[in-house]
């Protein structure tokens, strides 16, 4: 693929990932669950898989929301050849209020975009803590 065709696409999921970013970190769910393809995977750490819009809301709205501070980094984003998907790594922070206080947890995580209908969508994403959370 024509190189600036690749670093059009690398603009576009960046401009879009940050989109995606912003509205996590302010607790704007709904608005984050719009950056997903309908049927998208999500496989997030020490939880079950959840796939689609609803269980998705519902995992953003019950255990996101118990994070007070959220911050995601793009470190690398790959388009394929085709120009029609590409694949994203980076870091993350948060901060989960618990009884005992805050307790602040790094990771990583890597997402699939899918080009849909001329829109970037998340197809899938994982994302891990780097260590267990402290008992």
């Amino acid at each position: 693929m024509h190189t600036r065709i690749l670093e059009k696409t690398e603009a576009e999921v960046r401009a879009t990932s940050k989109l995606l970013v912003t509205a996590e970190e302010t607790g704007d769910y709904q608005k984050a669950v719009s950056f997903f393809a309908p049927d998208a995977v999500i496989h997030p750490h020490d939880a079950p898989q959840f796939q689609g819009h609803e269980p998705l809301l519902e995992f953003y709205e019950t255990v996101l929301a118990q994070t007070t501070e959220f911050e995601g980094t793009t470190t690398r984003i790959i388009p394929s050849s085709g120009g029609d998907m590409a694949w994203e790594y980076g870091i993350n922070r948060f901060v989960f209020e618990t009884p005992d206080g805050p307790v602040e947890a790094f990771g990583k995580y890597l997402a699939v975009w899918q080009k849909v209908g001329g829109e970037w969508l998340v197809a899938a994403l994982a994302y891990s803590n780097n260590s267990p959370p402290p008992a």
